[in-house]
């Protein structure tokens, strides 16, 4: 997932440098600001972690979308059954590490199989706990164009099944949806007809799930460094974005923030205002340099920004996990676990990477 071409973009200079206050933080910074005070608390599992964490230090300069923000005023659901909350309740000795990262909010996702069959419970546990779920819909046919995440339902008509029953599993309940990582950016490895299909998939999607008001749905927009602004604008156009609430960037990639924020404001001035979401679980000191395969479980990298609708972004509606830290981006072409797999070291070495 999450591919990068290989060319540096300079149009973001158009909107603001890459020093961004507030935003670029080390990822030294970074877990000091919610390991620590979370720790207290790291035996209450299930619960919606606060949706701007405690802090240690200065606080960051940050500014709210809007007052119609659909994520902001709730904190987001923590899954008390994830593969990282297994991972830390089984650490011998206690992982720290582990724990923190478990009872962070993180996307859950849905394939297909048996996760769908889920939605009702997992969006009905997080009502009850009075906190936001983040599901990340990952599905269309063609997925991944045969690499690493390789899979999507077989036909168009199983595809549109299987939304419209998420779509009601879903209900009237507050929920975020990631609506299928790469599929826009990926796009130029189909046929044309396979493109057009993939298009008219990703409306009927956005067209079905936002039938319920109080769900928010952000088209994935792929990352900085594959298309520029106004390719990507084009894309999300086509497939009706101004009736999801937007897009979101950076999904399962490690670019940092205020890169990605200029390159969200770019696509918004072209989308008509949409607003946007910004993967920052693993970007706390940025992409790994420049390499066929350096979005692929790269070393030395770090966790970013806690989930918060506290952003930098004059249209940032959130910074969410979406990819969920040590779980591998998939074989990489070096015998690396298959994508998916929950990787303890991996994701410890993210806790305890520095900028």
């Amino acid at each position: 997932m999450g591919r990068a071409g290989l060319e540096a973009v300079d149009w973001r200079s158009r909107f603001w440098g890459t020093n961004f206050p507030g935003v670029m933080f080390s990822a030294a910074g970074a877990v000091a600001r919610w390991i620590a005070p979370f720790l207290t608390f790291a035996a209450v599992a299930g619960l919606g972690f606060l949706a701007d964490p405690a802090q240690l230090g200065p606080a960051p300069t940050v500014r709210l979308a809007d007052d119609a923000n659909p994520l902001a005023g709730m904190p987001f659901y923590v899954n008390p059954n994830s593969s990282a909350m297994r991972a830390a309740q089984h650490a011998d000795p206690p992982s720290p590490e582990l724990t923190a990262i478990a009872n962070t909010p993180q996307a859950y996702w849905i394939v297909p199989g048996s996760s769908a069959a889920t939605v009702a419970k997992y969006t009905g546990d997080a009502a009850a706990a009075g906190a936001i779920p983040v599901l990340a819909i990952y599905g269309i046919p063609h997925r991944d164009c045969g690499s690493f995440a390789a899979g999507g339902l077989a036909t168009a008509d199983d595809y549109r099944g299987w939304i419209d029953g998420i779509a009601s599993d879903v209900g009237a309940s507050r929920t975020a949806i990631i609506l299928e990582p790469d599929a826009l950016a990926m796009a130029d490895c189909l046929s044309a007809d396979q493109r057009e299909e993939r298009y008219d998939l990703i409306r009927y999607a956005v067209d079905t799930l936002t039938h319920n008001p109080a769900t928010a749905v952000y088209v994935d927009g792929g990352h900085l460094r594959w298309h520029s602004p106004e390719d990507m604008a084009a894309r999300l156009n086509k497939v009706d974005v101004a009736r999801a609430r937007g897009f979101s960037l950076n999904t399962a990639n490690f670019f940092t923030t205020a890169d990605e924020i200029g390159y969200g404001e770019a696509i918004s001035g072209l989308t008509n205002g949409s607003h946007y979401v910004i993967d920052t679980s693993r970007n706390g000191v940025g992409p790994a340099p420049d390499s066929g395969l350096n979005w692929c479980n790269p070393s030395g990298r770090a966790l970013g920004t806690p989930p918060t609708a506290a952003t930098a972004g004059a249209h940032a509606d959130a910074y969410l996990w979406i990819k969920r830290p040590g779980e591998s981006d998939g074989t990489c072409d070096k015998g690396d676990p298959p994508a998916g797999t929950f990787v303890s070291q991996y994701a410890i070495d993210l806790a305890h990477a520095t900028g």
